[in-house]
């Protein structure tokens, strides 16, 4: 199964909390499953790809951050650096 979750937010480091950004994020996300004759489909593993960029255009360095999404979700992130984001487990 493929989600797709993007929209505008804020963005705060683990290391300094209470300073954030507003930016634009978007995340692919891949959820495997596992049947079996006579079970229940179980979703065994989700992979997430992403990007996010700030509005007034900054680099963001890499490391551990928390999104503050548009749908008042708050998302534990890794900047994985050239770019790449991951959403990391709660």
């Amino acid at each position: 199964m493929n989600e797709r979750i993007q929209g505008r937010g804020e963005l705060e480091s683990w290391e300094s909390p209470g300073n954030r950004s507003q930016v634009d994020y978007v995340f692919d996300i891949t959820t495997d499953f596992l049947s079996r004759p006579g079970f229940p489909r179980v979703a065994t593993r989700k992979h997430s790809m992403g990007k996010i960029t700030t509005l007034t255009g900054e680099a963001i360095a890499s490391g551990y951050y928390r999104l503050f999404a548009s749908d008042g979700e708050i998302l534990k992130v890794e900047n994985l650096g050239m770019g790449e984001w991951v959403i990391l487990a709660s």
